[in-house]
């Protein structure tokens, strides 16, 4: 047996929102959720707050938000659309939060997948 293992380090905080759109179109979310996901990801700025006062406003373009009881749904629809390439019948890929394992019987197998997964 023979594995490969994937560290998406900082996952959440690197959700381009256009994947996170196109995923809620293929997984064929209703309309309204589309709509009441994408207000909550509209115009989001943060402030950061030092010893010396508050930053000026920056916008927020990437991620999902942190804390948020909805962010862990979105994350994982995403994987799972991001994986579906190298999804197979049998439990060769496996998901753990933010870590994937490729599993497959052959080294050129989990060469083939890794390669799939990597492509854009």
């Amino acid at each position: 047996m023979h594995m490969a293992f994937i560290d998406l380090e900082k996952a959440y905080d690197k959700v381009p929102r256009e994947v996170l759109w196109w995923t809620l179109v293929k997984k064929r979310a209703p309309i309204i959720y589309n709509d009441i996901i994408t207000d909550t990801y509209d115009r989001v700025v943060a402030n950061v707050r030092t010893c010396g006062g508050i930053t000026s406003d920056f916008s927020i373009t990437i991620g999902l938000h942190q804390g948020s009881t909805l962010s862990p749904f979105l994350f994982a629809i995403v994987m799972d659309e991001l994986t579906r390439a190298i999804q197979d019948e049998k439990l060769w890929c496996m998901l753990f939060v933010h870590d994937i394992v490729l599993v497959n019987e052959t080294r050129a197998g989990v060469n083939v997948k890794l390669e799939l997964w990597r492509q854009p």
